[in-house]
């Protein structure tokens, strides 16, 4: 056992930092692996909560120790007890922030697609999901669903006041139905990829790669956008099947 009497300064916040990049290291490698498979961590806005998780516990939390470590003073262990329960503390909020930003559920909506997060998913409305698929938040990627809007004019007419306020159907399970239900759909509103014109050449070389490594031809695939939290994706359709392929 280290004796915190004996050792440097230097050393201490040395050991602290160790231990933190090490912590912070492991989350990343799980959250990456399990909540935001590729390529859901960007869009759905992980960057900014790493750099939360990353700047407290592997930054802040070792720099306080440099500044606060003097074997000098009686209250030393207590300072570095509160020290690490401050930094336990930070860093599990920063976890449950990320865990419910996961994405759940990539939803098909009749012109697009949208990934939604746990967040976005009341625990009430999740309930009313017609089967388990849609009444469990996924621990390991989203689950890809489709959207049957209701039939009736007023509900329809209240969805319609309610998305004004940012909350869409699709955060609603009771409307999901399995994905191959809505196939036919998703190829009637998909677009030929032949079509699709890369914003910028960082995408063109994205979409160059992808069709290299699937051996595919544009011809045989069809696009949708995918609606994220930050930013836009692509989806690309098998042109026959209406299977969704990947997610660029």
């Amino acid at each position: 056992m280290i004796n915190i009497r004996n050792i440097s300064r230097l050393k201490a916040a040395g050991i602290h930092l160790a231990i933190s990049a090490a912590i912070a290291l492991g989350s990343l490698v799980t959250m990456l692996a399990l909540w935001y498979p590729p390529p859901y961590f960007k869009v759905m806005g992980g960057n900014e909560l790493i750099l939360l998780i990353v700047g407290v516990d592997v930054a802040i939390g070792p720099l306080i120790t440099l500044i606060i470590f003097d074997t000098r003073k009686k209250s030393l262990p207590f300072d570095l007890m509160v020290v690490a329960l401050l930094q336990i503390a930070a860093f599990a909020y920063g976890m449950y922030a990320m865990q419910s930003g996961r994405p759940v559920f990539t939803v098909f909506t009749g012109q697009s697609l949208a990934i939604v997060s746990a967040a976005e998913i009341d625990p009430d409305e999740l309930a009313k999901g017609h089967t388990e698929e849609f009444r469990r938040l996924s621990l390991t990627g989203p689950h890809l669903v489709a959207l049957a809007p209701p039939e009736d004019p007023q509900e329809l007419s209240t969805l319609a006041l309610v998305s004004l306020t940012g909350f869409g159907i699709q955060q609603l399970p009771r409307y999901y139905v399995p994905y191959d239900e809505k196939k036919g759909q998703m190829l009637a509103t998909a677009r030929p990829l032949d079509t699709y014109k890369p914003s910028n050449h960082n995408d063109e070389v994205k979409l160059h790669d992808y069709l290299a490594k699937s051996g595919r031809t544009p011809a045989e695939l069809r696009y949708l956008p995918v609606k994220a939290r930050h930013g836009l994706l692509l989806g690309i359709i098998d042109a026959s099947s209406g299977e969704l392929l990947d997610i660029l």
